[in-house]
């Protein structure tokens, strides 16, 4: 668990003030308005006193008592008008709030290096977006501008009361200051209670994610037994960490309400010593007991609210970590689509450490319109290719060049719109829509018959370089000849084809074998059919299927 610290807290406040600069009017609307319901009840009770000690000191008439009875009725009714209007604009303002950081996080996310998806589940992503940003909501409404409301009615109290008597003043400020330093103590242990509740939540949506996504696997292999004890277990620990935040935040709202009942009674021994010294008036002594229910609804709403901002924080500690990570780094010159050559140049890679090289000392030049069939056993880096190119990953040696001019200089949104990529499997594409229902989106076909829509729309994409990673895996012979037939007739275009089968195979093809990350031969078909080497090995284990 990651510990923050005073630094990373302000850093982290000011990012999430920053979302609201653009809803300041309506914030100081509602700010006014919360300033007018503070100074409201601080008049309730002072009204109170006065017609107390006037009835005390038989100074009232029927008509004073009925004049400011109206009158404290009407000092309430304006509290509820003003705090209904703070609370209406609050929450409007808090949902929109709430949309913008969550269309800038997922924005963010978006751009960010291929790398942080590699570290990443997917269920942890979508907790960040969803669960991390509604649990900002009630920072906003209830917490941001709320506490500053509480602040101005404890300041006013506080001076009132000094008018009144120094005395319980003193008393009441004492036993305010031992209840906010019980509650600070509790801080360091909220914190962590909340930063693991969040964890345990943020895996629970990880481990359910990948679970329904895999649950074709889990049946074929009869695992469906071992992922529920694992799900218990991840349960498990969200129900720790739910008891243990449960068990602390109990320990505290007791405490206060037994502070409050003991400070009443302390307030009124005090007071009533005050009374019969003549210090202290009966009205001032009822006063008090308002403005201490006053001082201690704030406090006693601290542990809501305490709740609510070490939820928040924790949070927005997971979405300031995303927000702080760099976006894609490249350059603004835009690909060229009349460019000449394509060239990786001594070209290492590795996922990981320099022990797991994936490409070793790559050398490869494509040149406009070429056509490139690459071959190779899984893990020869053929995919990995097609990553460096659309600046996915950055070689540790070595550098790709475009014209001459290195790779990232090149703004890479650009390249990616000139480049038509196919893969075997594109999650986006995987909803095919019935033609004869076309708003149902429950018709989901077969892999193949996805993958031809998916192939189909990349195709009709303007493209300059094709590029096809095991695109037709899942089609049979025929569809695979239509593609074929298709790539024949765009010659003007680069192509580079990724497979395991020849069936695309054509009389022009650069063929390029490639294992364990180095390139070993290269050639068109009729060179490389006429050595015993790899390529020929290959042919005849697909000879089956081959086809001209």
């Amino acid at each position: 668990v990651m510990h923050r610290n005073q630094f990373t807290d302000k850093n982290i406040l000011f990012w999430l003030i920053s979302f609201a600069k653009p809803y300041k009017a309506f914030i100081f609307v509602a700010f006014f308005a919360m300033v007018v319901v503070a100074i409201f009840e601080l008049l309730v009770p002072i009204n109170i006193k006065e017609v107390v000690d006037n009835i005390v000191e038989s100074k009232s008439t029927y008509e004073n008592i009925k004049n400011s009875s109206f009158k404290i009725l009407g000092l309430i009714i304006g509290v509820f008008i003003f705090s209904s209007t703070f609370s209406y604009i609050l929450n409007i303002t808090g949902q929109k709030i709430m949309k913008n950081i969550r269309d800038d996080v997922f924005d963010h996310v978006l751009n960010l290096p291929q790398q942080f998806f590699d570290k990443q589940s997917v269920g942890r992503i979508t907790t960040r977006v969803t669960n991390d940003v509604n649990a900002l909501n009630e920072f906003y409404t209830n917490v941001l501008v709320q506490f500053v409301k509480d602040l101005l009615v404890i300041v006013g109290v506080i001076y009132v009361m000094f008018q009144y008597n120094y005395n319980l003043t003193f008393s009441i400020i004492l036993i305010t200051i031992f209840i906010i330093v019980f509650a600070f103590l509790y801080r360091k242990r909220l914190r962590r209670v909340y930063t693991k509740l969040r964890l345990t939540i943020s895996k629970l949506n990880s481990f359910i994610n990948e679970s329904i996504r895999g649950i074709r696997l889990l049946k074929i292999y009869n695992k469906s037994d071992e992922n529920l004890t694992r799900f218990k277990s991840l349960s498990n620990e969200n129900f720790s960490a739910n008891m243990e935040q449960m068990y602390t935040f109990a320990v505290y709202r007791p405490f206060i309400e037994f502070m409050s009942v003991f400070s009443t009674a302390t307030i009124v021994w005090i007071g009533g010593r005050e009374i019969v010294s003549n210090n202290l008036s009966v009205g001032e002594l009822l006063a008090i007991l308002f403005f201490l229910r006053m001082i201690f609804r704030p406090i006693l709403d601290l542990a809501d609210k305490y709740d609510i901002l070490q939820s928040a924080l924790a949070a927005s500690e997971n979405l300031f970590n995303i927000a702080k990570i760099d976006r894609e780094k490249f350059g603004n010159i835009e690909f060229p689509r009349n460019f000449q050559c394509i060239e990786f140049k001594n070209i290492w890679f590795s996922y990981g450490g320099e022990e797991n090289w994936v490409l070793k000392n790559f050398n490869l030049k494509i040149n406009k319109g070429d056509s490139i069939l690459m071959l190779g056993s899984t893990g020869s880096g053929k995919t990995t290719i097609m990553n460096l190119l659309l600046g996915f990953y950055t070689p540790k040696k070595g550098e790709i060049l475009i014209d001459g001019i290195e790779l990232e200089k090149y703004n890479f949104n650009s390249i990616r719109e000139n480049f038509s990529v196919i893969m075997q499997d594109t999650a986006l594409f995987n909803i095919v829509i019935d033609d004869e229902n076309i708003n149902s989106f429950d018709a989901l076909r077969s892999v193949g018959e996805k993958q031809i829509r998916n192939v189909k729309q990349t195709l009709e994409k303007p493209f300059h370089v094709i590029i096809l990673d095991e695109a037709t895996s899942n089609l049979d012979l025929d569809l695979e000849k239509d593609v074929k037939d298709y790539l024949d007739k765009v010659k003007d275009k680069t192509s580079i084809l990724i497979a395991h089968r020849l069936n695309l195979i054509k009389d022009n093809d650069k063929i390029i074998i490639l294992s364990n990350g180095k390139l070993i031969e290269t050639g068109t078909h009729d060179e490389l059919i006429q050595k015993d080497t790899e390529y020929s090995k290959i042919f005849k284990f697909n000879q089956q299927f081959y086809e001209i």
